[in-house]
């Protein structure tokens, strides 16, 4: 149930990124006082076909040597979850570069009765090679230039979104999740007005692109009140609402979002 919870809030992200290496990346590159994004923290409900399984509670901030820190934390609420114990955290560290994310470190950790599973990459920008360590073993990619991973790909969509020429776009990216790169595709679907149990907002939402046999939607919901970053993002499978994540509350000021 936790690793379904999770596989929405990551992927169903939208952003492009086209950071071109320059060399070795260290944390003075990431002093930025200009950040593209500010420091916060968000909690989200996450609904199955309408009824409350959990919370996922974000945090992004920045480190006294200019790092970004940007953590997720899934906590099951539903009663046959949390007897279960299951839970969930996901956290990258990164630096901006000319409002562009580069990768530093992902990683992901699944808690169930049935043990532990987990993720990490670590990129080595002096060898451009990605380090990853698994429950199931080591890899090496090749870093790529516009490659982003589940969490950091989120923020830098919404600072992509911030651009009113680059709003109603397509979106490309590459992905590194566990041990593949894959294409990521993301189209713009329109404008909407959006009730969440933080407010209603003026939004736009974008829809991921499938494979053709796909039975799975996945459509995400973004407003200029919170950055561009996701208010709802909601799975569906065979047109019926099977995951539904929601923004209940934040430290962003958001303004006027009255119903």
């Amino acid at each position: 149930m936790i690793k379904r919870l999770l596989l929405p809030f990551g992927l169903a992200a939208i952003w492009t990124m086209t950071v071109a290496w320059s060399g070795p990346v260290n944390a003075e590159a990431g002093s930025n006082s200009d950040a593209p994004l500010p420091p916060h923290t968000a909690t989200y409900e996450v609904l199955r076909r309408g009824t409350k399984i959990g919370e996922i509670h974000v945090s992004l901030s920045q480190r006294d040597d200019g790092i970004w820190y940007y953590n997720t934390e899934t906590e099951a609420t539903h009663r046959l979850a949390r007897l279960l114990r299951l839970s969930g955290e996901e956290s990258a560290h990164f630096v901006w570069r000319d409002n562009r994310i580069l990768m530093l470190t992902y990683h992901q950790v699944l808690r169930t009765p049935r043990g532990t599973e987990y993720w990490q990459h670590r990129l080595d920008w002096d060898e451009k090679i990605v380090h990853t360590k698994s429950s199931e073993g080591e890899f090496t990619h090749e870093i790529e230039p516009e490659m982003v991973d589940p969490l950091s790909l989120r923020l830098q969509l919404a600072v992509d979104l911030n651009d009113p020429e680059r709003r109603s776009a397509d979106h490309q990216f590459r992905l590194i999740d566990e041990d593949e790169l894959d294409d990521e595709g993301f189209t713009y679907g329109g404008e909407d007005r959006l009730e969440v149990p933080a407010g209603c907002f003026d939004a736009i939402f974008l829809e991921r692109v499938q494979r053709p046999d796909s039975v799975r939607t996945n459509t995400s919901w973004h407003s200029e009140n919170f950055h561009w970053m996701p208010l709802r993002i909601l799975q569906t499978r065979k047109d019926r609402d099977e995951l539904d994540v929601r923004l209940l509350e934040t430290s962003i000021e958001l303004g006027d979002t009255s119903c």
